[in-house]
């Protein structure tokens, strides 16, 4: 039986990420987001890369997503760095 998804919500964003998690090459070694948002595409990704870099215009965004806006590794995440 199907479970459901972890995702916690559903955009057409969220929509397209099977897809762009596919098409990330076995092995990758980096990977980046422009305009990462709450990050939730670069956590996926950490998942497949060795390294994830998420950028985002809205410092509010990424001090949301990690309560700082200073291109520190992220606690959540080893291999993503967060940066505005």
């Amino acid at each position: 039986m199907r479970q459901p998804a972890a995702d916690p919500y559903w955009n057409t964003n969220v929509a397209r990420h099977p897809g762009i998690l596919r098409a990330v090459p076995e092995g990758c070694g980096d990977a980046l987001e422009v305009g990462c948002g709450d990050g939730l595409l670069a956590r996926k990704l950490a998942g497949r890369a060795k390294h994830v870099t998420g950028i985002d215009k809205s410092s509010d965004m990424i001090v949301r997503l990690e309560g700082r806006c200073v291109g520190v590794p992220s606690p959540v995440r080893p291999g993503v760095l967060w940066v505005c």
